[in-house]
C-alpha cells in the first residue's frame, strides 16, 4: 500500500503548480524508473483548467515574523513600526484612558511572560538572569 501512496505523492506534485520544475522533473524520472509510468509534462498556457479567477494566486504567502528577541533574553520587547512607534492595541479613537489601559496590559503581559519563562526548563540560564534583572526593574518581586 506504500507504493501506492508514493506513486500518488509523485503524481500529485508534478500537477501542483507551487512545485518547482527541477522537482517536477525529478518526480517524473521517479516515476518512471520505479513504477514504469511516464507522465507527460501539461502544456504551459498561462492557467491551469482547475483554477478560478476567485482562486488564491499561486504566489508565496509573505509571513509575518515573530518579535526579535534580545541578544539572551527569553523574551522580546515589541518592535517600533517604522514610523518609530510601538505597537499597540489600544483603540484609536479615545487615546486617553483606552491607552493607559493598554500600557497596564501589556506591562502585566510582559511580567507575565518574564516570570514564565523563568520556570521554563529550556530557556538557558543567562537569559533567566537577564529576565530577573528586568523583573526587579519593573518592581516585581523574583524568585
Amino acid at each position: 500500500m506504500s507504493d501506492k501512496n508514493r506513486e500518488r505523492g509523485l503524481k500529485a506534485a508534478i500537477h501542483n503548480p507551487r512545485v518547482s520544475e527541477e522537482a517536477k522533473q525529478h518526480d517524473r524520472e521517479l516515476l518512471a524508473s520505479e513504477f514504469g509510468e511516464q507522465v507527460e509534462e501539461p502544456e504551459q498556457t498561462g492557467k491551469s483548467k482547475r483554477r478560478s479567477s476567485t482562486s488564491r494566486s499561486a504566489a508565496p504567502r509573505l509571513h509575518q515574523t515573530k518579535r526579535e528577541t534580545q541578544p539572551g533574553s527569553s523574551t522580546a520587547a515589541p518592535e517600533a513600526h517604522a514610523s518609530g512607534t510601538k505597537a499597540r492595541r489600544a483603540s484609536s479613537g479615545d487615546t486617553g484612558g483606552s491607552q493607559q489601559i493598554g500600557e497596564e496590559k501589556d506591562r502585566g503581559n510582559v511580567i507575565r511572560g518574564l516570570k514564565a519563562a523563568l520556570k521554563n526548563p529550556h530557556v538557558s540560564e543567562k537569559a533567566k538572569e537577564e529576565d530577573r534583572k528586568r523583573l526587579q526593574e519593573m518592581g516585581e518581586t523574583v524568585e
